[in-house]
């Protein structure tokens, strides 16, 4: 996911760190140096850190297992594979000690969702995904379609009471969606057309009545 790019320091003045090959180039825009290493893109940080490591075919194309690393620890923090650049098969990222985060699934040509720019990197996701609190117990759990959100999503409380749940189609919201408070009393209510407009929304308070109403053709009424 490129966590470690974002954690980074910035690219500052001095000699280049024994670890980093002369044939390394500083890539601006990542703050990294790159370079092809016994058929791998091996990705430094200034400090001479290795940040990243992705099996490439013969002519330097991302095609194989990869792997993103803690610029500090070295802790595993992503692990999946390519196929032509495009992700593949399940795709895990970790905190930054190594606890999991979240899991993704990819297909390589499955992509319908819609980007203002062409991209490789994402909108392949198909199939489950799950997310996890530092904890370890699941955040969020759903499905994807060709990069779209698709059927049933849930999101939890770290205590795994479920904070709401509902459908998506084509990365819509459709039917029913629930709210819950942390303690389990319902929060909200909304229903969707099939096209993801909304119909009904009512918010409640905690002692469960009604606190305001969004009818699709008429204002917010509140109590």
């Amino acid at each position: 996911m490129g966590l470690s790019f974002v954690l980074s320091p910035c690219k500052g003045k001095g000699e280049r760190p024994k670890e980093i090959p002369e044939s390394a180039r500083y890539n601006r825009k990542a703050n990294v140096y790159t370079a092809v290493v016994d058929g791998k893109e091996m990705g430094w940080f200034e400090t001479g850190a290795l940040v990243s490591k992705t099996e490439v075919n013969e002519f330097g194309i991302a095609n194989g297992k990869s792997e993103r690393y803690e610029y500090q620890t070295g802790t595993v923090i992503a692990t999946g594979e390519y196929k032509l650049m495009e992700r593949t098969g399940v795709w895990r990222w970790s905190f930054s000690d190594g606890l999991p985060y979240y899991e993704m699934n990819f297909t390589p040509g499955a992509r319908k969702k819609q980007f203002w720019m062409s991209v490789l990197e994402w909108g392949n996701e198909n199939g489950p995904y799950v997310r996890y609190f530092k904890n370890g117990r699941v955040s969020e759990r759903g499905f994807y379609d060709g990069g779209n959100r698709a059927g049933d999503w849930v999101k939890y409380y770290p205590d795994t009471k479920i904070e709401s749940k509902g459908s998506y189609l084509a990365d819509k919201k459709v039917s029913e969606w629930f709210y819950y408070y942390p303690d389990g009393k319902k929060e909200a209510y909304e229903r969707f057309t099939e096209e993801g407009e909304l119909e009904y929304r009512a918010t409640y308070y905690p002692n469960g009545n009604v606190w305001c109403e969004t009818k699709r053709t008429n204002d917010s009424v509140c109590i």
